[in-house]
């Protein structure tokens, strides 16, 4: 994407939901990492950073891929008395711009603000906006004329969180403190689809259901960060969900974050207390089995890793990237912002 048209995007955006156009172009601090080394230099379980943001000021969270290799972010930004929710776009080239401003939030890192990310086959991109102002919170559409839409029916949602597309181009959407998914049909609004005990989590604490990732034809995983766990949802051709139940579980899954599917089938997760002295960061799970396995030995590169996605094009398959909030930056040489991990297929050394 142009710098130019990202400018006019945030501008456009901040305007409509109330913010000064000027902090929709000024983008964050932070640096672009230079070239990176092609893939075939690196072996499964290679770690280069993507993005560095600043510390305690940037809190990045979502991540999406579109099919032109763009990288899409949300980050919250402290600005002053308040956070500031962007989505930063990273071009194929290295080029870093303000894709869109969805507006200032709570100071707290744990009040919400921009979460999780999606994008369509048009490649319009959606956002979860998780705050208190009910005209504000809910699932945002930004279409690729930059003109923001707020999804019908999103509203409702009281933290809505992680996004994915199904075969047929709706969207799910989880609600990490309702416990429960929605759905939003391509035209109309959406409207609550599911609600599980596997969703939940305890009263007054914690965080249920949370990373959501599709795989064809016909079904979702899910993972329920408080009760450390992925389950399987079946989608029925009604359109229905099936009985959800759990396909992997156990101490390596404990604050299970963000979900992505492989090519091979096998699910990826961020373990987001994961890195130094404890779990892995980002984990490899079997569904069939439920056995999980580090991607990656080198947890000083993780520091609250929230979402991860996928690449586009030759190298996409198996290049995933990884989002560090990075709330501990001063015991880790990550920082906030995106760390490119290098996979590879089950088996393969690393």
């Amino acid at each position: 994407m142009r710098a130019t048209s990202s400018v006019v995007s945030g501008a456009l955006i901040a305007t409509a939901l109330g913010c000064s156009p000027e902090s929709a172009v000024a983008p964050s601090g932070g640096t672009m990492a230079g070239d990176l080394p092609s893939l075939r230099q690196l072996q499964p379980g290679s770690v280069e950073h993507l993005l560095r943001l600043t510390p305690r000021i940037d809190l990045a969270e979502g991540i999406a891929v579109d099919a032109r290799g763009t990288v899409y972010v949300s980050n919250r930004r402290l600005a002053g008395e308040q956070r500031i929710s962007e989505i930063l776009a990273i071009a194929p080239d290295g080029r870093r711009s303000v894709f869109a401003v969805l507006g200032p939030g709570a100071v707290d890192a744990f009040d919400g603000g921009v979460l999780g990310l999606a994008i369509d086959r048009r490649g319009d991109v959606y956002a979860a906006l998780s705050v208190d102002d009910d005209a504000r919170r809910g699932v945002w559409k930004i279409g690729r004329d930059g003109r923001p839409e707020r999804l019908p029916g999103s509203g409702g949602m009281r933290n809505p969180n992680a996004l994915t597309f199904d075969a047929d181009g709706e969207l799910y959407v989880t609600d990490s403190d309702d416990g429960t998914i929605w759905r939003f049909p391509r035209t109309g609004a959406g409207a609550l689809w599911l609600r599980h005990p596997l969703l939940a989590h305890a009263p007054g604490f914690g965080v249920g259901a949370n990373g959501i990732v599709f795989q064809p034809p016909r079904t979702l995983f899910v993972a329920n960060t408080e009760q450390g766990l992925i389950a399987r949802i079946p989608i029925e051709r009604s359109g229905a969900p099936g009985e959800p139940h759990v396909v992997a579980s156990g101490p390596e899954l404990l604050t299970v974050d963000g979900l992505a599917i492989d090519p091979q089938g096998f699910i990826c997760a961020t373990i987001v207390f994961g890195g130094v002295g404890g779990p892995a960061p980002v984990v490899r799970v079997d569904p069939a089995t439920g056995a999980a396995v580090p991607l990656t030995d080198q947890g000083g590169a993780f520091d609250f890793p929230t979402s991860l996605a996928f690449g586009s094009g030759k190298r996409g398959p198996w290049e995933l990237y990884v989002v560090n909030s990075g709330l501990f930056p001063e015991d880790r040489e990550a920082a906030p912002g995106v760390t490119r991990l290098v996979v590879g297929p089950p088996g393969q050394g690393r």
